[in-house]
């Protein structure tokens, strides 16, 4: 009984990586047969939130991660939502942005056929529809019954898991995690945890020496906790972000590339395609005026793209190739993710990280974001000079 209340309130890092470990499996073996980041694995491991994509990149990994190990799906996910939950503070996002929608400048090729789970109202739902078409009042009447235990349990689970939350919350959250840079574009990952280690190492000797912290400190860092836009150093970007290859096999090979997909080349657009081999990979996507899309590509299927300016940032983007304008394009990356822009010329307008992140959870372009972060530096400064 009190393994199983242990196991309860264990995070998701430790618990994924206690499964790890029973089966015999190394990081660097997990990342092989996963296809993910070898610094984002690490990152679910250390419960590291902030240095993670997006949440619905998040669960995919996670589900990618609990499959290899033999972990049921419902069994992830619920505790992957506890972590969130006891690590950021709120509620796991809802993940419906990420369905795969189809817009005027959009076309997908292949649709994700697995059908979602019902919830308790869909349920409510399809029993009233029996009622009303059943004419034998047994069969209904046990129906009804089983749908009012599942949705009474439904609720309970939810209460327990709320109250663990509430009483949970105040309590020591394990060490902080130092940013491990997991999303930056080319970066070496050997170079990534040796900066996170000395920087660990400052901040200890610090602490150390200064072991209280005067008021006005205090009060900069808990200005500095509630910013919405943390400082983002933003740079250029320099040299080709991929090159073409016209003389590539793949560029005639209809397995990769379709007929249908070729035959809908627009010569006035940019006509981008992506096809995911060899695992799942995700993406966010800008294009011309229209908001910032998040997606999901598993494996096998593919994703359309077509307008005047495309900027794409892709994870996993090793698992994929990729055809601009019906041509195999090179886009290496040692990190596992990557940023790309159409046409080149539009290169000089942009910044890199391309869609960088708020602490709540929205993705920006990097102009829009500069001028949030700007104007929320400035904001700080005045009610610094007031005090």
């Amino acid at each position: 009984m009190e393994n199983q209340d242990q196991n309860a309130t264990t995070l998701l890092g430790e618990f994924l990586k206690q499964k790890r470990v029973e089966k015999n499996f190394t990081l660097e073996k997990l990342a092989q047969r996963t296809k993910i980041s070898l610094n984002i694995l690490k990152a679910i491991e250390a419960n590291d939130f902030k240095n993670l994509p997006s949440p619905a990149y998040v669960k995919g990994f996670v589900n990618t991660y609990g499959k290899i190990l033999g972990i049921p799906p419902e069994e992830s996910i619920s505790k992957l939502e506890f972590t969130y939950f006891k690590v950021v503070g709120k509620p796991f996002p809802s993940l419906d942005h990420t369905k795969q929608m189809v817009s005027p400048n959009r076309k997908t090729i292949s649709e994700d056929k697995e059908e979602a789970t019902p919830t308790p109202q869909d349920m409510i739902k399809n029993a009233t529809s029996v009622i009303e078409n059943s004419k034998s009042f047994l069969p209904v009447a046990i129906f009804v019954a089983v749908i009012l235990v599942f949705i009474g349990g439904y609720k309970l689970i939810s209460s327990v898991v709320k109250d663990e939350v509430t009483t949970t919350r105040t309590k020591d959250l394990g060490p902080k995690i130092e940013s491990s840079k997991a999303l930056a574009p080319e970066e070496k990952p050997a170079a990534a945890e040796t900066a996170a280690k000395d920087e660990s190492a400052t901040t200890t000797t610090e602490t150390a020496a200064t072991p209280e912290k005067t008021a006005v400190e205090e009060k900069k860092s808990e200005v500095e906790v509630h910013r919405n836009y943390p400082t983002i150093e933003f740079r250029s970007v320099r040299g080709k972000l991929f090159t073409i290859l016209p003389d590539a096999p793949e560029n005639n090979d209809e397995s990769l590339l379709p007929k249908p997909i070729k035959d809908s080349m627009d010569s006035n657009l940019q006509n981008v395609y992506i096809k995911a081999l060899t695992g799942n990979t995700w993406l966010s996507y800008k294009i011309d005026n229209n908001p910032i899309e998040s997606v999901i590509i598993k494996q096998d299927s593919d994703l359309f793209l077509q307008g005047e300016e495309i900027r794409i940032f892709l994870g996993n983007a090793n698992v994929t190739k990729i055809f601009y304008n019906n041509y195999l394009i090179s886009a290496p990356t040692k990190s596992g993710v990557k940023s790309l822009i159409f046409p080149e010329e539009s290169n000089s307008k942009f910044k890199l990280p391309l869609f960088p992140k708020a602490t709540d959870d929205i993705l920006h372009t990097s102009e829009d974001y500069q001028k949030r972060m700007k104007l929320e530096e400035d904001e700080l400064e005045k009610k610094k000079k007031a005090e």
